[in-house]
């Protein structure tokens, strides 16, 4: 039986296991680097910018396994585990809501920095996603959200803490000595969730959106450039051009110029995107989102869809838009 009133809320502990094990994976293909795989002379540029592994001859078919979470008044929940590569597995929250079709229609949400898909949704603590998935939820979608190698293991007291360490800055240096990046890792994960994902018959990928906050809305808007299975997303909180002393990982490879954030979007068109900002941001400031928006308008009036680019400017700082229609937008 479920509380009608309350989302499911789940003990930290339970998916400790899956931090841990994919901590220790990305750990140690940081050291051993992607040495078994060739170069792909014909991956796109931003393939190549990013690094290895999106620019490698990869045929390895991810595999899926599920473990039941719970259920409440909206949806059931399964932890998923995605083989990405042999030695690479992946974790993040499948939510089915109760009135999905059949099949139902999905949506990638990603979490940002010092969060999981389970604080996402609600179910570890207060957050700053303001019921994101819960709208998607009630708007019949299907919800994949990712665990990626971001959340609070003691940097932020005030944010819910998670045991297992990590330094992701170090873990990216240890990567660039073998042209990959610890980015360049986590969009290949969400892209190869997106292939086991397709397997499942009750989930429809034909009209595929993506979300994501912060750093998950950097991540998933280069999936989206990389893979046109992802046919509209909606970026919030991250669009100031992708160049950022605060953070290295975003540096391209040697040899290679820098993609900002317009130039990603742009690479999206003709497909639907909405970038939203906070007026009052105080990590990325809306200056450079409105600076931004003007090289994707450029690209996408080019490709003759000029109305499928949108930039909102809500008035509230570095969090969700509680008003947001994002799941509307997405629905169509």
């Amino acid at each position: 039986m479920h509380n009608d009133n309350v989302l499911y809320v789940e003990d930290p502990q339970k998916s400790e296991y899956a931090r841990r094990i994919y901590c220790d994976a990305v750990t140690a293909l940081s050291e051993n680097g992607f040495w078994e795989y060739e170069k792909n002379p014909d991956a796109p540029l931003l393939a190549h910018t990013l690094g290895a592994p999106l620019n490698l001859k990869i045929t390895h078919n991810p595999t899926l396994s599920h473990e039941y979470v719970g259920c409440d008044s909206l949806c059931e929940i399964f932890r998923l585990r995605i083989n990405a590569l042999p030695n690479l597995p992946f974790f993040g929250l499948l939510f089915i809501p109760h009135n999905a079709g059949n099949p139902a229609p999905l949506c990638i949400a990603c979490h940002g920095y010092l969060g999981t898909p389970e604080l996402m949704y609600g179910m570890h603590g207060k957050n700053g996603y303001s019921g994101l998935i819960e709208k998607l939820l009630k708007r019949g979608f299907a919800v994949f959200s990712p665990q990626l190698l971001m959340w609070n293991c003691g940097f932020n007291p005030a944010k819910p803490h998670y045991e297992t360490q990590y330094n992701r800055p170090e873990l990216d240096r240890r990567f660039r000595k073998n042209d990959a990046a610890i980015a360049s890792l986590e969009v290949f994960c969400i892209l190869q969730s997106i292939t086991a994902l397709s397997n499942i018959r009750t989930l429809d990928l034909t009209n595929l959106s993506a979300c994501g906050m912060s750093y998950g809305a950097y991540l998933t808007m280069r999936a989206m450039a990389l893979d046109a299975r992802i046919q509209q997303g909606f970026f919030m909180s991250c669009f100031d051009g992708g160049d950022d002393i605060r953070f290295p990982e975003w540096q391209p490879q040697p040899c290679f110029a820098l993609l900002r954030d317009g130039e990603i979007a742009g690479m999206c068109a003709p497909r639907p995107v909405t970038v939203e900002v906070g007026k009052t941001d105080d990590i990325f400031p809306p200056t450079g989102a409105v600076r931004e928006a003007e090289t994707a308008k450029s690209a996408y009036l080019r490709a003759d869809a000029a109305e499928n680019f949108h930039l909102s400017i809500w008035h509230g700082g570095h969090i969700v838009n509680p008003d947001t229609n994002c799941a509307e937008l997405l629905k169509g």
